[in-house]
């Protein structure tokens, strides 16, 4: 179920890509504004098209992309009604809340639900798989056996970087009630948290901030630069030799388990341009048919991979765990906004490749591009 109104949601997806592309403080101050408003008004739009709704009524609420709140979610935003804000909540924000707010993530971001994505709201460290993963091993507990079961796994710190979001309060959303409230910083903290963690999935360093699938974790991490980027090989066709060639082996190579989950990333304008070519057909039928290729692999378009570049991974050996840390805080940092309240929300977590060879960077500038 959506949560925004479709004639906004890309105006707002937009607004959020601007944010995580902020590169001074001025930047990220427009850009914050101008998610926030957006968002805003499309709730209070939806919110008077609501007026005469039965809003008991749980399938109206879904229809609306409203939640039927729990006693405990009641609490906690009466108390955010009646101060005018979260000034002086001390309470974390409710793990119910935080639960959707994850779950709207993964609805509305495919990238996010492929890959290990997991909430450690209260969580220091997690132990996460890698592909090749032993559960049982025939034989005598011996030190090579043990030796093989510690390799199969691999301990995350899942405090290591923070995520800060921003939460601009106005009069005209706190006047429309609990369920709207819920509902606003749900999608604003959706929104904003999504494109910050997609961003540090593709781009990251690892200097404060996760290690992204572009990155090289083999090499040494520079204190300030971090991990270098992977060497990029030519992929020049997406033809089955080419295919099983360059991509499939490389992935399978020394595995376990065999892989059938394999996804390509590419930028908006590279996959418009080079790869939706090559992977529509027409069928018998005399329909066209979308992302047709010759291996079992999705395609996904990410604004963050650079053009000309396409990453080919098993998303699920890419391992980010992220958790609310704190309850929800007046932000001294950032008070740009006239008659709102601005509001921290903080957040903790970690994300890296947990195994190298299971991410691959092809450099796709020359691709041959079908003549019709």
């Amino acid at each position: 179920m959506a949560l925004l109104n479709k004639d906004n949601e890309t105006n707002i997806q937009a607004l959020a890509l601007d944010l995580a592309r902020a590169e001074n403080e001025e930047a990220f101050a427009k850009a914050q504004v101008a998610l926030a408003a957006q968002i805003e008004q499309d709730i209070i739009a939806q919110a008077k098209q609501a007026a005469t709704d039965d809003l008991s009524d749980l399938r109206v609420l879904e229809s609306r992309g409203l939640r039927a709140l729990t006693s405990h979610e009641k609490k906690y935003y009466a108390q955010v009604l009646s101060t005018g804000g979260f000034k002086g909540i001390e309470e974390l924000m409710p793990i119910t809340i935080i639960d959707r707010i994850f779950k709207d993530i993964e609805a509305e971001h495919p990238l996010l639900q492929k890959i290990q994505f997991v909430n450690t709201t209260g969580i220091t460290k997690w132990l996460a798989r890698k592909s090749d993963a032993e559960g049982a091993v025939w034989g005598k507990l011996g030190t090579e056996i043990k030796k093989k079961l510690d390799n199969s796994f691999i301990v995350v710190n899942t405090t290591l970087n923070k995520l800060t979001a921003f939460i601009p309060v106005s009069k005209d959303i706190l006047v429309l009630g609990d369920l709207w409230i819920d509902k606003f910083v749900r999608v604003l903290l959706a929104e904003s948290i999504a494109i910050g963690l997609e961003k540090a999935i593709i781009e990251g360093n690892g200097v404060d901030c996760p290690v992204g699938m572009l990155k090289d974790i083999t090499q040494a991490k520079s204190a300030t630069t971090g991990y270098p980027d992977k060497a990029a090989v030519a992929l020049n066709d997406l033809k089955p030799a080419t295919l099983g060639k360059n991509v499939m082996k490389p992935l399978v190579d020394k595995k376990v388990k065999t892989v059938n989950n394999v996804l390509l990333i590419c930028n908006p304008g590279d996959y418009w341009e080079k790869i939706f070519p090559q992977t529509t057909v027409l069928s018998a039928a005399g329909q066209y048919v979308f992302n047709v290729l010759p291996i079992n692999a999705e395609v996904c378009q990410s604004a963050f991979v650079p053009e000309g570049k396409l990453i080919a991974c098993i998303p699920d050996d890419y391992f980010l765990g992220i958790g609310f840390n704190g309850p929800v805080v007046y932000s001294d940092e950032y008070q740009f906004l006239e008659d709102e309240r601005v509001y921290a929300q903080k957040l903790l977590g970690h994300g890296q490749p947990i195994e190298p060879t299971s991410f691959l960077v092809f450099n796709i500038a020359a691709m041959a591009i079908p003549s019709v």
